[in-house]
Formats: structure tokens, sequence, C-alpha cells
């Protein structure tokens, strides 16, 4: 639960590979740094699962089979994987030259019973402060389908869609792990620790990835070559449940979140702070509902 000795993202090979959408499904995970099961080929688990993402990793002829597996593992992680279903190996050659490589293909699947409904929320009620009568007005409503998408929006005052975006959209795990053409990212111990955006060959945006000792996601840096860098630091509770994330716009204090939980152990509420100020001030407050496994 410590949060020291930070995993340092610098220790690993520079190179940065193309992101490819290898994904089977929208349901959102997380990434973990628990063991992945394997399943071989021809094997499937007893447990009702559902299939995340569809795998593959090449290499030369003289890589162990071992490896190959661990790779596909690793590649798993990144999805929330509970396990792999290798699927077979086969040898893949060059049209144009004489090269061949070893290609195996597998799936990552979650197991049900392991689906965490805190990533799902159902709805959003935003609220801004209003200092002169120190209470929360009604700003934005949000409906969201149970992979994230939005379904309503109810703009309650002039500029809502503005100030969410600019306070909370742009800082959602969903917007900052967005997928698309151009981006490329570099992993170690099967977590991504840096990615880039470029768009006609010219780089847009480096994120960097930091975490705890608990593995756990601890700091991301943004360095925009338009607009200013920007620094998300993750503070945990006792518990291991998000507590705080304060938010740095070059170099100076920006906005401060905090999460408070339910009964359920679901984050209820979050207020969002404006610390670009002389003195902290209440700005936004989210309150949320999510989907049960049923409604998913």
């Amino acid at each position: 639960m410590l949060l020291t000795g930070v995993v340092s993202l610098n220790a690993c090979s520079p190179s940065l590979h193309p992101e490819v959408d290898e994904r089977l499904t929208k349901i959102p995970t997380q990434p973990h740094g628990y063991d992945i099961e394997v399943f071989f080929a021809g094997e499937w688990p007893r447990e009702e699962y559902i299939k995340l993402a569809a795998l593959e990793t090449r290499s030369g002829d003289n890589v162990p089979y071992a490896d190959m597996i661990k790779n596909l593992q690793d590649k798993a992680r990144v999805y929330g994987a509970d396990a792999v279903v290798l699927q077979e190996k086969n040898i893949v050659s060059d049209v144009y030259t004489t090269d061949t490589w070893s290609a195996l293909t597998g799936v990552a699947i979650k197991y049900k019973k392991y689906l965490d409904t805190n990533l799902m929320p159902k709805s959003q009620q935003v609220e801004i402060y209003d200092p002169t009568t120190g209470a929360f007005q009604p700003l934005i409503n949000l409906a969201y389908w149970p992979d994230g998408n939005l379904k309503t929006k109810d703009e309650l005052r002039e500029n809502a869609a503005f100030i969410y975006s600019n306070y909370i959209g742009g800082y959602t795990m969903r917007y900052l792990q967005e997928r698309g053409p151009g981006w490329s990212h570099r992993m170690q111990e099967g977590f991504v620790v840096e990615r880039e955006l470029h768009r006609d060959g010219i780089l847009q945006k480096r994120m960097e990835f930091n975490y705890d000792t608990a593995r756990r996601l601890k700091q991301i840096r943004i360095r925009n070559t338009r607009g200013a860098s920007e620094e998300i630091n993750f503070v945990y509770d006792e518990t291991g449940k998000l507590s705080q994330r304060t938010i740095l716009r070059s170099g100076k204090p920006y906005i401060e979140e905090v999460y408070r939980y339910d009964e359920a152990g679901q984050a209820h509420e979050v207020q969002v702070y404006n610390t670009n100020l002389p003195e902290k001030q209440p700005l936004l407050r989210s309150t949320y509902t999510y989907y049960t496994m049923e409604e998913i």
C-alpha cells in the first residue's frame, strides 16, 4: 500500500509500437498486476466469461514458446483480462523475402464474476458551485451506455458542455486511454509506460505513466506540442481506493478531485476544486449511479 518506490519508465527499451485495436468488446476493464491464467488450444475455462480481445504475437524462430506465451499474457493484462486461451502457433512468411516468423494467437478473456461495475456509470449529475450563495446549482445531466459511450446529455445552463469538458471530461480515464490511428505505446512488465500520438508524422502528444509499489497508477505526465503540459497525480486510501487526484498545468496547481464512496464501494460523489486561486474553492460536484450486473 506504500506509495514509494515508483516503477521507473526509463528502465526499458525506448522503442514504441503502433497500437492496434484488438478488442472484441467495449465493456470497460482496467489493467492489473495479477497472474494471467493460460489455457491451451482445445481448453476453455468452466467459469462464465466474456471475450475481451483477439491477440497475436510474432517472433523469430529461435524464441522459446514459453516466451511467446508470456508476451500474450502481458498483452492480455493490458486489457484487464483474467486468462488467455491460446489458439495455435503458425509460421508466417514474407512474400517478398525469405524471412519467416513464428506467430502465436490467443483470446483474452474476463470472468464475469470479476467484472467491475464501478467502471460502468449509468448516470452522472453535475452541479456547479455558486460562490455568491455558497451552494451548488445544476449544470448538466449525462446518461451512459454500459460501454461508456454517451447516451443522452441535458445541458441545464449556458456553456455547460464546455465547463464539463474542460474540468471533467478531459481527465476521465476513458479519455486518457483513448485509442485510434496515430497512437503508439511502450510497455514494461505488462504495463503501458509511455504513449505517443502522431499525425502526419508529427508528434502531437506524449504521455508518461508511473506506478506505485502496488502497481497502481501513480502519475500521468502529458506533454502537448500545442497547449500546456499537464501532470495528474493519484492518491489512494488505506483500502486501496482512489481518494484524490491533483492536476497541474504548466507545473502550476489547476484542479483537485476528491472521491467519496458509498457502502457498496462505488464512487458515489466526486467533488472538483479550483486550485488555481489564492485559496482553494469548490468548483463542480458529480454524483453517479451505476449499472448492475443484471442490466449489463
